[in-house]
């Protein structure tokens, strides 16, 4: 069978938890082919509607639909899915009927990168992994190496590989040296996650006025000059006196996070996040909780969180670490200052759902539990590319999108 999709071996910068990595298939408990949309491009689509193969001709002639609405040649059809738990039809016995009857080559893009994401930064390639997946998040966020970096070789498909290039003012080595200065003040030693968020929220909003007074020949400097007041403790000193602000917390975060359509596709997900919407006082029937209760829902479990995150030390630190990574931190949004903005708020709203698992009047949760709300917090957010700029703009029209006012939302 001739190969469909051909690919391309890399030495490729890497967690070391993706490099541990393996998919554990029909052992996963929220597996990919189940609850999602699956999408395909067109050369995927176009080789499946000509198959003739005897265990795959029927199921590919009753479940392929093509996308009407805003196609393209990476989004040019989907599989439509099985009733229920939204299973894909194609999956036989826990397998994958593509991957058995045809070879991987023939797998859409979506199926074969998945929970993989490849990037090309000024020539640098790297890879991380959606924590989405089940097993991605366990090893992401429980070993306590995870985020050394090694090199390592990868396959990828060249047209899955996100490329950032650094145009005509910035060079490659300096786009480097702001990814890596973000990564390293996000590994201070000896000083907590919400004041290294703080840390970076400043260097972020000044990166955004740097780089709009003097452009990319400002950034040595600034680079310099704030690595000098960092080592100095100046700006964490002024940090001593903030107190966090529960009650604003609880509201905004709450706001956002119940904005959020599908409550959930497979009796998994929907467990989880009945459970937070439970947990910080929602009515069974209307869904709706009271301010008092949500605030002191919210309050209770976000004092008992740090319990339960003793079992899982590592847990928010490395979750904050994937996505600065796996995004291209600070670039990938308009400027510097907005991506810390859509940072923050994933920030909010998974320290959101983790506090609610921590609000009921019961036992704290294990970190089996912590890792899974992680993972459909992702699931239920990550993937929504609307859902950033949502949040940024409910940030923006409630006057929360200034640092001092998002300092009160760090802390807790």
């Amino acid at each position: 069978m001739a190969i469909l999709h051909p690919t391309r071996t890399h030495t490729a910068l890497l967690p070391r938890y993706v490099s541990r990595f393996r998919c554990i298939g029909s052992a996963c408990t929220d597996n990919c082919c189940t609850g999602w949309t699956v999408t395909l491009d067109k050369k995927t689509f176009n080789a499946y509607r000509q198959s003739r193969h005897p265990e795959l001709q029927e199921v590919f002639g009753t479940s392929l639909r093509r996308q009407r609405s805003g196609a393209s040649d990476s989004f040019y059809g989907r599989i439509e899915m099985t009733e229920g738990e939204i299973a894909c039809p194609i999956m036989r016995d826990g397998l994958c009927g593509v991957h058995k009857h045809m070879d991987e080559s023939h797998l859409s893009h979506t199926c074969f990168t998945y929970p993989r994401v490849s990037a090309s930064l000024g020539g640098q390639v790297q890879q991380a992994l959606q924590l989405s997946c089940p097993e991605a998040a366990r090893q992401a966020l429980l070993a306590p190496d995870a985020f050394d970096f090694v090199e390592d070789q990868i396959t990828v498909r060249s047209a899955e590989v996100r490329r950032l290039d650094a145009g005509a003012s910035v060079s490659p080595e300096l786009l480097h040296d702001v990814r890596i200065f973000c990564l390293q003040l996000m590994r201070l030693e000896g000083v907590e996650l919400w004041q290294r968020l703080a840390l970076l929220g400043v260097f972020c909003e000044q990166l955004s006025q740097v780089g709009k007074a003097a452009g990319a020949a400002g950034i040595p400097a600034l680079l310099d000059e704030f690595t000098r007041l960092a080592e100095s403790g100046a700006m964490l000193d002024a940090l001593g006196d903030l107190r966090p602000n529960h009650e604003d917390q609880a509201i905004v975060f709450a706001t956002l996070w119940s904005g959020k359509e599908a409550p959930g596709r497979t009796a998994r997900q929907r467990a989880v996040i009945d459970a937070v919407a439970s947990n910080l006082g929602a009515d069974p029937e209307t869904g709706v909780a009271s301010i008092e209760s949500l605030v002191a829902a919210y309050t209770r479990g976000v004092e008992r969180l740090p319990q339960a995150l003793a079992a899982a030390p590592h847990l928010l630190d490395h979750y904050v670490l994937n996505e600065m990574f796996l995004h291209l931190f600070p670039f990938d949004a308009a400027d510097a200052y907005e991506s810390y903005l859509q940072l923050v708020s994933r920030y909010g709203l998974l320290r959101l759902m983790l506090a609610a698992q921590c609000a009921a009047d019961a036992p704290l949760p294990g970190v089996d539990t912590l890792v899974e709300t992680v993972q459909i917090f992702c699931r239920r957010f990550r993937h929504d590319q609307g859902f950033a700029k949502q949040t940024n703009e409910a940030l923006r029209n409630g006057g929360w999108d200034s640092l001092d006012k998002l300092y009160g939302f760090l802390r807790y």
